[in-house]
Parts: structure tokens; C-alpha cells; sequence
């Protein structure tokens, strides 16, 4: 299974049951990467997730939840948990520089770029794509729909 890095918007649509449209693809998908593995997440992401599912969704859930399903994704063979460091930081401040980009997505696209990921699935394709090496797959696109569930 090739390795993807799963954006926090596709994390959130996966357990925010009020996006009515977009909620059943990102739980496929993830339900998918829980039995066969490949999927990647950033420290960053799995921060971003705990405060938009317990603070910012139509229907919060309880913290404990929220822990669970992180401390589950970080034990979770299916996963692997990168992260970044003053390195992947730097990094970060050049892309923004060179490409224009937000800070948040720049880190992200660093850390993959130093754990050689190159696939990651969002619906934020305006930073993501401005960044040579990145491949975004957008699973809401019908044209790129497929290539998550195929790969």
C-alpha cells in the first residue's frame, strides 16, 4: 500500500457526521487505511483534529473520544506518525518563501518531503499543489476518487 499523508480536513470529514456529502468518502477511506495500512498523519494534523472535533464541528465530540482516536492512530500499525523538528521548521520558512505558501501547510509538506512521502489526500489543493514533489489527491474530486481507493 502506498503511503499517503492524510490532511486534518480529511481526519475531521471522517468522524464529523453533520458533512452529510463529504463524511462518507473520508470514512471509507479511512476505515480502508485501518485494514490495510499506508496511512500517514503529522503531529501537526493530529492537533488540528482534536481542536476542530472538540471545539469547532456542528457537534463536538468529548475529549475522551478525541484522545482515544489519536492514541489508537499513534499505536496503530496501520499509521505512521511523523513529526517535525527546528530542521523541518526551517525548511518550512523556505518553502513559504519560494512558493507563497501558509506556514501550516508549508510544515506539513516539509515533513513529508524529509519521511519521503509524496502523496497526500486534502481538499486544499491551493498550497499543497504549488510545491514540487507534492502529489494531492482529492477524494471529493470524481476524477481522483479512484486513486484513493485503488492505490
Amino acid at each position: 500500500m502506498t503511503e499517503r499523508l492524510i490532511d486534518t480536513n480529511i481526519l475531521v470529514y471522517a468522524y464529523d457526521v453533520s458533512e452529510t456529502i463529504k463524511h462518507p468518502i473520508a470514512k471509507d477511506l479511512l476505515t480502508q487505511i485501518w485494514k490495510t495500512g499506508g496511512g500517514v498523519v503529522c503531529v501537526q494534523n493530529l492537533m488540528e483534529f482534536f481542536v476542530v472535533m472538540t471545539r469547532k464541528v456542528t457537534s463536538p465530540i468529548p475529549v475522551t473520544d478525541a484522545k482515544t482516536i489519536i492514541d489508537d492512530m499513534a499505536k496503530s500499525d496501520s499509521w505512521k506518525l511523523i513529526d517535525r523538528d527546528i530542521h523541518t521548521f526551517l525548511e518550512a520558512i523556505d518553502l513559504v518563501s519560494q512558493y507563497h505558501v501558509h506556514i501550516w501547510d508549508a510544515t506539513i509538506a516539509a515533513c513529508m518531503k524529509e519521511h519521503g512521502i509524496v502523496d497526500i489526500v486534502t481538499e486544499d489543493k491551493a498550497d499543497f499543489e504549488k510545491i514540487p514533489g507534492i502529489h494531492v489527491i482529492v477524494p471529493f474530486e470524481k476524477n481522483q476518487a479512484m486513486l484513493v481507493t485503488n492505490e
